[in-house]
């Protein structure tokens, strides 16, 4: 398997995991007052907003690793385009929450160099 990932795809894949995680989690207020250009609320909260990544991530893992189950026990109605395309979509997934953790641990990084 290549560790190529498509950019484009990975993002797309990264916005529709946001946008899903947004609609499920209660955020918290953030008071933009002062900022120029912002007048708005923004409703955030970073730490839900990574662990329903990282759930729905787990799920298409295990919806497709049940998939490969079914599909080499003969299992009907289960076929092997249904296999190959869940296989990507957790691979990309997958590939794109290790991007964001390396991401992270980088910004991590450089935060902890910073000298005060």
């Amino acid at each position: 398997m290549s560790n190529d990932i498509n950019t484009s795809s990975m993002m797309l894949q990264m916005r529709s995991m946001i946008d899903s995680a947004q609609s499920h989690i209660t955020p918290m207020q953030i008071n933009n007052d002062g900022l120029p250009g912002v007048q708005t609320t923004e409703k955030v909260e970073f730490g839900s907003l990574l662990k329903s990544a990282v759930q729905q991530v787990n799920a298409m893992q295990t919806e497709s690793g049940h998939l490969k189950n079914d599909f080499v026990s003969g299992k009907e109605g289960v076929d092997l385009v249904q296999v190959m395309i869940a296989s990507e979509k957790s691979s990309v997934a997958f590939g794109a929450m290790v991007e964001v953790r390396n991401k992270l641990l980088k910004a991590y990084d450089e935060v902890k160099r910073i000298r005060v």
